[in-house]
């Protein structure tokens, strides 16, 4: 079709949400699925500026995506390797500032609240037009010295005629909760779970609410956060932003959120909270204290929990985003391959990334999906 093309913009009204209403039919979601990122967008900053991409075809919306603008790219954020290490992380967060590097990525590479990829279509058939929009006007964007985009494998066509390189990733997880009706068939597959969860029973305690939640749980929900964020094996580009903003939205502060809380003696040793929209149920943020909750199997607590949920509340999916654990990978049941597609115009910039990408976060949660399938298969 002639006349396709994209602009970018920071709002949307209730009459472009109204076009992809058909959409959201399809993949079972409802329209608070843009709540979240609505929030983001209001409280962008200079430095990291959420922003939707819609695609026009003479003057009528047909399509839409969600990306955020991050400048400068600190590449410490998705190293592990180089966070851990004080000296290296400054001297590559000087360099990073330097550069100046500007990346544009997809709101799925954030690992949050991931009910649908981050493209959306008037009609299912005008998808690759609108793909091909999309793709083109991000590649030909002068200020995006490099896109990131992680996307389920299946749409790997639309990446390859756009010229983006793929890598790999790990993939994303789910329950298809419809599979039981009630939760013991679910522990009645997983014997050494079932056992588990048996044991101290009378001390720790599972608690599910729908928000908002009180400044005195909130505290103990950010000391679990931030305990969970220095053990954790991946961040994001964002990061910083992320924990700095994340309780000044309406996450924790609105009845829109279901959270999880695993406690002992009243005090939250664990939490996870999840979006509902349509038939499906997102998660959005986890942490776990480490010191209170290794052995009280705080975080396959939750798994049961949010499963059991789903069951009773007619639930079809329970999305737990990208495998980035063993346990995830061994109770969380059903897998969506992804993959990790990149472009820049700079020969520089793509051997970097070509060449540093088995040092990245993503690249060790493939590794480590990888590995654990390779047990599992022994």
């Amino acid at each position: 079709m002639n006349n396709v093309h994209c602009k970018k913009d920071t709002s949307l009204t209730k009459e472009e949400k109204d076009v992809f209403t058909g959409h959201l039919k399809i993949e079972g979601l409802s329209h608070n699925i843009w709540d979240l990122f609505e929030e983001w967008v209001e409280i962008s900053t200079s430095k990291v500026k959420f922003f939707y991409l819609k695609v026009y075809q003479e003057n009528e919306l047909i399509g839409l995506g969600l990306f955020l603008k991050i400048k400068p790219l600190d590449l410490t954020t998705s190293y592990s390797r180089l966070r851990k290490n004080a000296l290296v992380k400054k001297i590559i967060s000087f360099i990073s500032l330097l550069n100046s590097n500007c990346v544009y990525i997809s709101f799925r590479n954030l690992i949050t609240s991931n009910l649908t990829r981050p493209f959306f279509y008037r009609e299912p058939e005008m998808e690759n037009i609108i793909m091909k929009a999309i793709l083109t006007y991000l590649k030909d964007e002068k200020e995006a010295d490099m896109v990131t985009i992680v996307d389920t494998s299946r749409n790997d066509n639309h990446y390859q005629k756009a010229g983006f390189d793929k890598y790999p990733s790990s993939s994303e997880a789910y329950f298809d909760a419809t599979k039981y009706a009630d939760i013991s068939e679910y522990l009645n597959k997983h014997k050494s779970l079932k056992k588990n969860l048996k044991r101290k029973k009378d001390i720790v305690t599972t608690e599910i609410l729908q928000g908002p939640i009180s400044k005195n749980k909130q505290i103990q929900i950010k000391e679990c956060l931030y305990c969970s964020i220095k053990e954790s094996r991946v961040n994001t580009p964002s990061q910083q932003f992320f924990e700095d903003n994340i309780f000044e939205t309406e996450v924790y502060n609105s009845d829109k959120y279901i959270h999880i809380f695993i406690c002992i003696d009243n005090r939250i040793i664990g939490f996870h909270t999840f979006i509902v929209s349509g038939s499906n149920m997102g998660g959005v943020l986890g942490g776990f204290n480490r010191d209170y909750s290794r052995k009280s199997f705080a975080y396959e607590r939750v798994i049961v929990a949010s499963l059991d949920y789903a069951i009773k509340n007619k639930i079809k999916n329970v999305q737990y985003s990208l495998v980035d654990n063993y346990t995830k990978l061994r109770l969380v049941e059903s897998l969506e391959p992804c993959g990790l597609y990149f472009y820049s115009r700079s020969p520089m910039n793509r051997s970097v990334f070509k060449h540093t990408l088995k040092y990245s976060d993503v690249h060790e949660l493939y590794l480590l999906e990888k590995h654990g399938l390779l047990k599992k298969l022994h």
